[in-house]
């Protein structure tokens, strides 16, 4: 096998690249001349930005804001409720994107942006100057759109759980405590939310612990749609081992057209109100809210009183500033779905972007990409695969593919292999 001795590592790689890390930063962008890329967000679509701005250019200051000192993946953080996994696998820090990357972390919170200044001002540290930002701030919740349920009650007794940790665990808790024989009712929102599988997996992971744990309890999803991705898969799957369509059946699906869409929570009575006006009593209560961009890109007019921010689909320039980018979930990126995946590839296509700019090139044609996997239990796993390209300036689903439920049993699991090793690799991919 040939190696390259450290003499030919340095001819390919440079001595900063030993000394900081294969992709780490060169000298000039410690320099106040430096182009300084400024980041607001340290998720998927962030970190996932910084990373590949470094690895296109060493040259490039690069500098990230955000308030948590760990991130926990959203992406498999179901598979908590039924102790496929821990929180702790899903928690990572910005160490190793900080030292291997040469990024700055500012922890600390972005309120506003000063666009005629390029300057993102923060909590606690002032401004923070830029020549390009990236804003990357994931989703907001509408609780109002359900009367009676707050952020208040999200935070206490009635956790969404649609970001990963405290309120993960709570719910965690309140399933594995619940009555013999009690009920888990799970409220499911209207499109575009993220991770659109997300709801149903929750269901069969919940309904795989009850059925060792508690096997007279019952899972039901009350839907504000009446049909779902992957619909024909959960239901073959909740048919063959949870009696769905059945008195017995565990798990009990309504969609809106037959009074699934809930519209009220009666929290002192652990009720829920649908459309229909009828009350469902439950032991645990899961109000997963209607999404929409987070705060900060209404308070700063990225979203130009839109429930999502608009941009220009082929580098995820803002409609307010040019040097302004937004990615992920918060954009209006339809026909796309609300996926880390999907974010992550906006990032990869900005980086690109910005880098081209600042070469004076103009953009490229991007190829946006979703890879999804969901699992409907350990066995049973199921995939997408979309592509998407840019013409006429609208993005336009070029390609897609979705595994079929009628596969034999050892498709199946090889697919749920498949998704467990895929959430692994991803989150490498981020912050590794």
């Amino acid at each position: 096998m040939n190696t390259l001795s450290r003499r030919e590592l340095m001819k390919r790689f440079g001595a900063a690249g030993l000394s900081m890390g294969l992709f780490g930063a060169s000298k000039e962008a410690w320099s106040k001349t430096a182009p300084h890329i400024v980041i607001v967000g340290g998720g998927i679509g962030g970190v996932s930005a910084a990373k590949y701005l470094r690895i296109l250019d060493k040259n490039v200051k690069i500098t990230i804001i955000e308030p948590n000192l760990e991130y926990v993946f959203c992406p498999g953080s179901n598979e908590v409720l039924n102790d496929f996994v821990s929180i702790e696998d899903l928690t990572v820090n910005y160490e190793n994107i900080k030292s291997r990357y040469a990024v700055n972390i500012v922890t600390d919170l972005a309120t506003d942006i000063d666009y005629a200044g390029k300057r993102v001002k923060t909590k606690a540290n002032g401004f923070i100057s830029y020549d390009k930002l990236i804003v990357a701030p994931g989703p907001d919740y509408k609780f109002g759109d359900i009367e009676g349920y707050s952020k208040q009650l999200a935070e206490g007794d009635f956790p969404h759980a649609w970001k990963a940790g405290p309120q993960t665990m709570k719910l965690r808790e309140q399933i594995h405590n619940m009555p013999k024989g009690g009920v888990v009712a799970i409220s499911s929102p209207p499109m575009p939310y993220r991770c659109p599988p997300a709801p149903y997996e929750r269901a069969s992971f919940v309904a795989e612990w009850l059925s060792h744990h508690n096997p007279t309890a019952k899972v039901l999803i009350l839907d504000s749609k009446n049909s779902f991705t992957f619909r024909k898969h959960y239901i073959d799957y909740w048919t063959k081992k949870r009696g769905f369509g059945t008195k017995e059946a565990m798990i009990e699906w309504v969609p809106a057209e037959k009074g699934g869409r809930v519209t009220q929570l009666d929290a002192a009575n652990k009720t829920l109100v649908t459309a229909d006006g009828e009350r469902i009593q439950a032991d645990v209560i899961n109000i997963i809210p209607a999404h929409t961009a987070a705060k900060f890109t209404h308070d700063t007019g990225l979203s130009q009183g839109n429930e999502w921010v608009p941009i220009d689909p082929m580098d995820y320039r803002s409609m307010v500033d040019d040097d302004v980018y937004v990615v992920g979930d918060a954009t209006e990126s339809s026909p796309m779905v609300k996926t880390g995946y999907l974010a992550s590839n906006h990032s990869k296509a900005v980086a690109q972007s910005i880098v081209n700019s600042f070469a004076g090139k103009p953009p490229v044609q991007p190829l946006y990409t979703n890879n999804c996997v969901a699992l409907a239990g350990e066995d049973y796993g199921m995939t997408i695969t979309d592509t998407f390209r840019v013409q006429n300036g609208k993005i336009v689903k070029q390609y897609g593919h979705q595994s079929t439920e009628l596969d034999n049993d050892a498709l199946h699991h090889i697919r749920a292999s498949l998704a467990m090793n895929w959430q692994r690799a991803f989150r490498r991919d981020i912050f590794e």
